[in-house]
């Protein structure tokens, strides 16, 4: 009888949500397109006896035209910022002065950020969400799709519609991902830090959390730290964390036990305390 070597599992793990400054290019990027896909429509000269086309017509066109471009460079001012662009650098870019571009531009960029850093509400993963957002931006990749879209279906809508409208000559008619294939994602480092901050607003907003919702975060902290195992290929990393998935699982397993709607926060604590104590249990991660 021939031995099998266990399967390993090649799955790859799904791709983090997007930056903050990756969903602001991916904002402009939209822009630029209805900016190009209003100015394609308009150059075509059959239409122009119709009995439809009223005097003015054109000019109304035109303006429309002109603001579809405003929106898109207030867009790039924001993106800039996003970038770390000094407002210096961006009042050279434009003509004017640091303080015309800010009076100009900072409310915008302001009602971009506000909502990113004080959101509404935060997804299980711990990104933002909240209504101000903008669509496009507004949703993680695994949480439900609103009718308005999200960041991955614009993303892939902009890949096609930019492969569609490039010539032979285009860089990017042989590109797969010409649009998203540019845009950063947050690590795994960074999604853990946000899973944190989701554990810390969910004692903020409620005095005594749901305890399955809690366990939900236990466990994706463990699965990220998990992750960052098998990304580090044998590379640094931080310190006892094969112990902290081992606390997370433990305090995880305490909160699905929990029946009613809470438990106290000390027998979570003390679950996590008692692997550090004793070290990680028998079948290692995930045992």
């Amino acid at each position: 009888m021939t031995e099998t070597s266990p399967q390993t599992d090649t799955t790859p793990d799904p791709p983090h949500p997007y930056t903050r400054t990756a969903l602001a290019r991916l904002l402009l990027s939209d822009a630029n397109r209805e900016v190009a896909e209003s100015a394609l429509g308009r150059i075509g000269t059959e239409d122009d006896s119709s009995s439809t086309v009223m005097p003015g017509d054109f000019v109304r066109e035109a303006a429309s035209l002109i603001r579809l471009a405003e929106y898109a460079q207030r867009q790039a001012v924001i993106y800039e910022r996003e970038r770390g662009t000094s407002w210096e650098e961006i009042g050279e870019a434009l003509g004017i002065t640091r303080q015309s571009a800010h009076a100009k531009f900072a409310d915008y960029v302001k009602a971009w950020r506000a909502p990113l850093d004080e959101p509404e509400r935060l997804h299980p993963d711990g990104t933002p969400d909240d209504r101000r957002i903008p669509y496009g931006a507004r949703y993680a990749p695994g949480s439900a799709v609103p009718a308005n879209g999200s960041a991955e279906k614009t993303a892939c809508t902009l890949d096609r519609w930019l492969r569609q409208h490039s010539g032979p000559a285009d860089k990017c008619a042989d590109q797969e991902h010409p649009v998203s294939g540019g845009l950063s994602r947050l690590s795994t480092i960074e999604m853990a830090l946000l899973v944190g901050d989701a554990a810390h607003r969910m004692q903020m907003d409620h005095l005594v959390p749901d305890p399955q919702a809690q366990a939900d975060l236990w466990d994706l902290h463990a699965d990220l730290s998990e992750r960052l195992i098998r990304e580090s290929q044998g590379g640094p990393l931080p310190k006892d964390i094969h112990l902290s998935v081992a606390r997370d699982r433990a305090r995880a397993k305490v909160l699905r036990a929990t029946p009613g709607s809470g438990v106290t926060w000390d027998s979570v604590i003390e679950a996590g305390q008692r692997v550090e104590k004793d070290g990680v249990p028998a079948g290692g991660i995930g045992g």
